[in-house]
């Protein structure tokens, strides 16, 4: 049998570029790759790994992601490990752990996160969404804040509209007042404007929660 054929049918083909070639080669859908070494391309999948990560931009959606370890996927994911996300229109996300699927243009995390943006401080929480089109970040699990104080069970932001919705057992303290609300079904309103000035409000309407029923929990 011939020996290339053989290698076809009864080996995985990789192909293992240096990370000059990488920089120069790696770039779609509004993204550009830069491997911090080599990266392996997995021929029979187009899987492509980095084993010592990389930073990832993507000038069309305004965000970049520096992570320690990377696996892509052309036009379908990425996926990171130990990375940093950063979008110029929202904050910085710190993740254990990251998939950014490309067609819904959606980043799901999975375990402990740490984010900060203009408004929030330190703000840790576990499990996460973060939509790219929509600019909206989702919290499902645990929610804790330094600047303003925030605990709660799950939170909504949209940064479009400048809207945040906490919901569940929460309590929230900003220039010396303070909020809390138990169950459920309770929730916290808070809009701020282009200085960053927030307002909340215990008693959202009907008519405010329904572009975001999908979101939050019944």
């Amino acid at each position: 049998m011939n020996y290339l054929k053989y290698l076809l049918r009864y080996t995985t083909p990789t192909l293992m570029l240096s990370a000059a070639t990488a920089a120069l080669a790696v770039g779609f859908a509004g993204f550009s790759i830069k491997p911090y070494g080599d990266q392996t391309l997995d021929l029979t999948t187009g899987i492509t790994t980095l084993a010592k990560g990389g930073v990832i931009s993507d000038s069309e959606k305004g965000f970049t992601v520096d992570a320690k370890w990377l696996r892509f996927k052309e036009g379908d994911f990425v996926e990171i490990k130990e990375g940093k996300i950063k979008y110029l229109t929202t904050g910085t996300l710190n993740a254990s752990s990251a998939y950014y699927d490309l067609k819904l243009e959606r980043f799901t995390v999975k375990g402990e996160l740490l984010y900060s943006d203009a408004l929030v401080k330190n703000l840790q929480a576990k499990d996460a969404e973060l939509d790219s089109a929509k600019q909206i970040l989702l919290i499902k699990t645990g929610v804790s804040s330094s600047d303003p104080k925030i605990l709660a069970d799950r939170l909504m932001v949209d940064y479009l509209n400048k809207i945040a919705v906490l919901q569940g057992n929460y309590t929230y303290t900003y220039k010396g007042a303070k909020l809390s609300g138990k169950g459920d079904k309770a929730m916290l309103w808070v809009t701020w404007n282009d200085k960053n000035e927030l307002k909340a409000s215990s008693k959202p309407t009907l008519e405010q929660l329904k572009p975001y029923s999908s979101l939050l929990l019944k």
